[in-house]
């Protein structure tokens, strides 16, 4: 009996971390900032094959990586979803889909989508 007690107090402590360490929408937008960031400094001008459009766009998020970020951020649709002990995020556009979840303070998407 008292093991079962103690599986059910474990439990409960994990279910309130769980639910308290959630992340939001602000460690979403941190999230991507820090992919979009990493993706630009990893990315060489014109090694992609991207059209001129995508190359100037490139070089400009070189440039001015801050004014990028708010511009991509703007363009994206995010809807969050709070569960009981997680979060998840739809997040579309730019010809684009993906699902992320967020638990225990981190947050991790589909293979290839948003997160590195």
């Amino acid at each position: 009996m008292r093991v079962f007690v103690a599986i059910v107090a474990l439990l409960a402590i994990l279910a309130g971390a769980a639910w308290a360490t959630r992340p939001g929408e602000a460690e979403f937008d941190a999230m991507l900032k820090q992919a979009i960031e990493e993706k630009i400094a990893k990315t060489d001008v014109g090694s992609s094959g991207d059209d001129a459009l995508g190359t100037v766009a490139l070089i400009g998020c070189k440039l001015r990586p801050s004014d990028c970020m708010k511009l991509i951020r703007d363009s994206l649709e995010v809807t969050v979803e709070k569960g009981a002990f997680t979060t998840r995020y739809k997040v579309s556009g730019l010809k684009q889909e993906a699902t992320c979840t967020g638990a225990f303070t981190k947050i991790w998407c589909e293979k290839g989508a948003i997160a590195p």
